[in-house]
């Protein structure tokens, strides 16, 4: 009499905010060396901004089905490059391009994943003028998110020179 499969439990997944600063490099390596055992699924999410989609529709840029299929092809693209350079292109890797308001989208697809954390720059390309008035994308992640943040400033991938 056979015993019956216990499942497979599912990896769980540590979610990384990319926007293509430094930052966000210094986030992935962070990731990847959290993970160095690759016991968790590595999500990477890059949020193109609906605002910056209403932006180049206004310039008569194209119409918006133009656009955005340029932006969400070139931000795969791109994340594709960005994560074969950081050596984090393997198979507990998974690309994801969403659009809307980054902070959101990032919560969003945080709590759709179940993610255990999410790993990002502290500071990224986000607007000066935005961040001033209304905190950057890190700082608003913070304030609406029920699980654990890593912030990775940019000199923290620096090696210790004593």
């Amino acid at each position: 009499m056979a015993l019956p499969k216990t499942p497979t439990p599912k990896k769980t997944a540590i979610l990384i905010a990319v926007d293509f600063s430094p930052c966000s490099g210094a986030a992935l390596r962070k990731a990847r060396s959290l993970d160095a055992e690759k016991q968790r699924r590595i999500v990477i999410l890059h949020v193109i901004d609906h605002d910056f989609v209403e932006q180049c529709i206004r310039e008569n840029l194209g119409n918006k089905r133009e656009i955005k299929s340029k932006l969400f092809l070139n931000a795969k693209k791109k994340l594709r490059d960005f994560l074969r350079m950081e050596g984090l292109d393997g198979d507990n890797t998974e690309i994801v391009v969403r659009e809307g308001t980054p902070f959101i989208e990032i919560n969003k697809e945080a709590v759709e994943r179940g993610a255990e954390m999410i790993v990002m720059g502290s500071r990224g390309h986000s607007d000066d003028m935005k961040a001033i008035f209304f905190g950057s994308t890190t700082e608003r992640v913070l304030r609406f998110i029920t699980r654990p943040v890593l912030c990775v400033p940019f000199e923290a991938h620096v090696p210790f020179k004593g």
